[in-house]
């Protein structure tokens, strides 16, 4: 039986587990725009981004609050800027 070796380059792709998040009635404080705005965003996101779903319950009827990492932030206000200057040159 042979076993497989695992390479160590594969160690250097784990990232840390983020310990906070933050909701997107914050992000929408922050970043000065209606929360309408944040969620619609939020939708062209995915975990990898750095979006996330918080629910208090498995039940299908729970409500849920999107919430975002410090990168997810980071990346938010990168599609806020790309969205801004999309309308400047419709303007």
């Amino acid at each position: 039986m042979e076993l497989e070796v695992i390479e160590p380059s594969l160690k250097s792709g784990l990232m840390a587990t983020p310990s906070m998040v933050f909701t997107a009635r914050y992000a929408a404080r922050c970043l000065g725009v209606d929360i309408d705005v944040i969620e619609e965003l939020a939708e062209q996101m995915s975990p990898e981004d750095g979006c996330v779903s918080v629910v208090d319950s498995l039940d299908e009827n729970a409500e849920s609050a999107t919430a975002f990492t410090r990168r997810g932030l980071d990346y938010l206000e990168e599609l806020l800027d790309d969205r801004r200057s999309d309308f400047m040159k419709d303007a």
